[in-house]
C-alpha cells in the first residue's frame, strides 16, 4: 500500500527535476548530447550566432558595457572594490569570517548542521 503511495510522488518529481533553471551562460551539468549544457549547433548552450548562449553585442551572454552581465566598472557583477559583486573585506559578496557569504560555522552560508542557507545572500552562489 506504501509502495502505491510513494510511486506518484516520485514520478512528479521526476518531472520537475529536469525543469531546473540552467544559465547557459555558465552552464554547469551534463554537456554531451541532449545535456542541458550542449554547446553543439542547436543544443541548449549553443554560442554561435543566434544560439541561446551567443556571447556577441546583443546576445545573452554579453558582457559588454551596458550589458546586464557587465563585469567592468560600474557594471551589474563588477568585483572590484565598491563594485556590487565585490568580494573583498567589506563587500557585499565577501565570504571571510564575519562577511555576508561566509561559509564556516555560524556564517550565514553553513551549510552543516544548525546552518540555515536562507540567510545566505544570492551574490554568493
Amino acid at each position: 500500500m506504501k509502495t502505491i503511495a510513494v510511486a506518484p510522488i516520485l514520478g512528479m518529481l521526476a518531472l520537475v527535476a529536469p525543469a531546473q533553471a540552467v544559465d547557459v551562460c555558465d552552464c554547469k551539468g551534463y554537456s554531451g548530447p541532449g545535456g542541458p549544457c550542449y554547446a553543439g549547433p542547436g543544443g541548449p548552450a549553443y554560442a554561435g550566432r543566434g544560439g541561446p548562449a551567443y556571447s556577441g553585442p546583443g546576445g545573452p551572454c554579453y558582457r559588454g558595457p551596458g550589458s546586464p552581465r557587465y563585469d567592468g566598472p560600474g557594471g551589474a557583477e563588477y568585483r572590484g572594490p565598491g563594485g556590487p559583486s565585490y568580494d573583498g573585506p567589506g563587500g557585499p559578496a565577501y565570504a571571510g569570517a564575519g562577511g555576508p557569504c561566509y561559509a564556516g560555522v555560524g556564517g550565514p552560508c553553513y551549510p552543516g548542521p544548525g546552518g540555515d542557507l536562507r540567510n545566505c545572500p544570492a551574490i554568493c552562489e
